[in-house]
């Protein structure tokens, strides 16, 4: 009886193996130290972006519960630029509904800030969605145009050690990128949410300038490379008892 509870426990351990496919994901920080948020000034161009004035903003470096409930400031913070009511401010929002990912990157200085002269502040939002993936999946990457005018959001989509699969360096308008059968492993998702225009909101109800940064991934198959196909360890697992069983008779 013992051998056959053995048998039994290492069965529900291969089907547990071979749960399918599967997606799990973080979000973290691409500046110095990990933070999301940088601060800089006297900005020219993408070209000389001016002086860091340093990093800032909390990141989880977690990633929302697949629930569809939305996560408010998953990245949050504030960079003061030396006077009262000048900040910097980033933000990200996030869901996720199964293999949908949705993203909602902010960077913006506070509604009263007045930046006069030659000051050309800058603030940027930078950071990535980490995916572990099992399985093999299409995907497809849908970027809104910035909110507000004179922003750039460029992003890009990569496996890790292998390379970018799509990109959009310049990050002006809206675009869908997307590919398919990518195979288990790491991937991420990384975004540069850029302001320079201190003084320019967004549009009605989106002073802010949220602009919507989204994945989505459709399972095509089982990776059977990385993980046995469930029906398959099932199968082959209840052989293996019902040879055990036999035996186990044969000498009682």
């Amino acid at each position: 009886m013992r051998v056959l509870l053995g048998f039994l426990l290492a069965l529900v351990g291969l089907i547990d193996l071979a749960d399918g496919a599967s997606i799990s994901a973080v979000l973290g920080g691409n500046r110095a130290g990990g933070f999301a948020g940088e601060a800089y000034l006297n900005y020219t161009d993408q070209s000389n972006i001016g002086s860091s004035q340093g990093q800032f903003a909390s990141v989880p470096l977690a990633g929302p519960p697949d629930d569809n409930v939305v996560r408010t400031k998953f990245i949050d913070g504030s960079y003061n630029f030396g006077t009262a009511g000048n900040d910097g401010v980033v933000e990200t929002t996030v869901r996720r509904q199964g293999f949908n990912f949705f993203t909602t990157t902010h960077a913006y200085f506070v509604p009263s800030s007045g930046f006069v002269g030659g000051t050309k502040p800058m603030v940027v939002n930078s950071a990535y969605w980490e995916f572990t993936i099992n399985g093999i999946f299409d995907y497809e990457i849908k970027a809104q145009a910035p909110q507000i005018t004179g922003n750039i959001r460029p992003y890009r989509f990569e496996k890790v050690g292998s390379g970018v699969l799509v990109q959009d360096n310049t990050g002006t308008s809206a675009t869908t990128l997307n590919g398919t059968n990518i195979s288990s492993g790491t991937y991420r998702l990384y975004y540069d949410h850029f302001n320079f225009s201190p003084n320019t909101s967004g549009p009605t109800g989106n002073i802010i300038g949220g602009t919507n940064l989204d994945i989505s991934f459709t399972l095509k198959s089982e990776d059977n490379t990385v993980v046995p196909e469930p029906s398959s360890v099932a199968v082959f697992g209840l052989l293996g008892i019902g040879s055990a069983i036999a035996k186990w008779r044969r000498k009682k």
